[in-house]
C-alpha cells in the first residue's frame, strides 16, 4: 500500500525488550472482490486489535473508536498519511507499548481522527462510509477490512514501524493463495537467515534524533514484461503486502494487461544479477497486472510489486543492514 507522508517530524526512540526470537501468525482473508488481505494480532496498551500487515508503507496508525484512552498517550503533534488509493487518514501522534506475541516496544503511533480522500481520487474507498463505519484494506461497504495498519517499510516516519524497535530484523513467509496462515519471524536465527539473496537499498541521509538507519524500499530496481508483445516496464519498485497485484504507476496510463498474458517480473540483486519469476496474468492471486495515475510531486512513480514475489520467496527484512533478502521457499 504505498503512501506519500504529510506529517511533520516526531523524533522518539522506541524501547524494546532484548531481540529474542518471536513467531507470530500471519492472517490471511479474502475480500468479497478476490483481494487477498493479510493481517497480525497486535496488542496495543491493553487491548488486542487485528491489523492490517503492509510492507508497502511505514506507520502504526489506529481508526477511532478502537483504543481505551490509557492505551495510548496522546501527543500535541499532529500526522497524517496518504495511500495509493487515495485515503487519508489525518490525526495526532501518540505513544503506546505495543506487543507482538511476547516481543514489546514502546513507540509512537497515529490515531486517527478523521478520513478523507485525495483531490486525485475523490471516489476512493473513504467516500462510501462515514468515518466511523470505515475499515483499512477492504471494502467498508460491505464491512471488509481493518481498524488499525501496520505498515512495516524501511523509510523514516513520524509514526514508526514498531519492528525496527523490537530488534530490527523480520522474516515474511506470507500465506500462499489458498493457505488461511503465515508466519512473521522476528529477529529470526542465523540459520533462518541463510542462503538468502540480497537487494541493496539506498539510504536516507541521517537527520538527528534517527533512532535507526532509513532506507528507500521502493527504490529497487525491477522490470515487469510481457512475453507475448515483449512490451517492457522497468523502474523504482516495491514488494507490498497491501496491494493484490501488480500496479504500474505513471504519468500517462495504458490498457491493462489482459487476462492470460504470459509475463515476468525480475529485480536486480544487489551483485547485478537477476531473480525474477515467470507467470501468467489473472485477475486474483497477485496476478493482475493494472495501470494508476501517478499522484503528485513526490508519488510513487515505478511498479508496485505486491504479492508475488512473497508467493515464491521468503522475505528477511534487515533495518540496520539497508538490505531485503529473497529466498525460494
Amino acid at each position: 500500500m504505498r503512501l506519500t507522508v504529510l506529517a511533520c517530524l516526531f523524533l522518539s526512540v522506541g524501547v524494546a525488550q532484548a531481540a529474542t526470537r518471536e513467531v507470530i501468525p500471519i492472517h490471511s482473508a479474502t475480500m468479497a472482490n478476490g483481494d487477498l488481505r493479510y493481517s497480525v494480532t497486535l496488542k496495543i496498551g491493553g487491548t488486542p486489535v487485528e491489523t492490517q500487515f503492509d510492507t508497502g508503507s511505514v506507520g502504526l496508525r489506529v481508526l477511532p473508536g478502537v483504543l481505551k484512552p490509557q492505551d495510548a498517550v496522546a501527543q500535541n503533534v499532529p500526522a497524517a498519511i496518504q495511500y495509493g488509493s487515495g485515503v487519508r487518514l489525518n490525526g495526532k501522534l501518540a505513544l503506546a507499548t505495543v506487543s507482538l506475541g511476547t516481543a514489546t516496544a514502546h513507540v509512537p503511533l497515529q490515531l486517527v481522527d478523521s478520513i478523507s480522500c485525495s483531490d486525485a481520487r475523490p471516489k476512493c474507498p473513504a467516500s462510501k462510509v462515514s468515518a466511523k463505519d470505515f475499515l483499512m484494506g477492504g471494502n467498508p461497504e460491505r464491512g471488509e477490512g481493518f481498524k488499525a495498519i501496520m505498515g512495516v517499510g524501511m523509510l523514516r516516519n513520524p509514526a514508526t514501524n514498531p519492528l525496527v524497535a523490537m530488534g530490527g530484523r523480520w522474516l515474511v513467509v506470507l500465506p500462499r493463495p489458498g493457505q488461511s496462515t503465515g508466519q512473521l519471524i522476528l529477529n529470526p536465527t542465523a540459520a533462518e537467515t541463510q542462503g538468502f539473496r540480497t537487494l541493496s537499498l539506498q539510504r536516507f541521509a541521517v537527520k538527528p534524533g534517527d533512532a535507526s538507519a532509513y532506507w528507500k524500499d521502493h527504490g529497487v530496481q525491477g522490470c515487469l514484461q510481457r512475453l507475448d508483445t515483449h512490451q517492457q516496464v522497468c523502474g523504482n519498485s516495491i514488494l507490498d503486502t497491501g496491494a493484490a497485484g501488480f500496479h504500474i504507476y505513471a504519468d500517462a496510463l495504458q490498457a491493462n494487461w489482459p487476462v492470460g498474458t504470459p509475463a515476468h517480473f525480475s529485480l536486480t540483486l544487489g551483485d547485478g544479477s537477476q531473480m525474477g519469476q515467470h507467470f501468467k496474468v489473472d485477475n486474483g492471486g497477485g496476478r493482475y497486472v493494472r495501470y494508476i495515475t501517478a499522484q503528485g510531486e513526490h508519488n510513487f512513480h515505478g511498479i508496485n510489486a505486491g504479492l508475488l514475489t512473497y508467493f515464491d520467496n521468503a522475505v528477511l527484512y534487515d533495518q540496520s543492514a539497508g538490505t531485503i533478502g529473497l529466498k525460494a521457499r
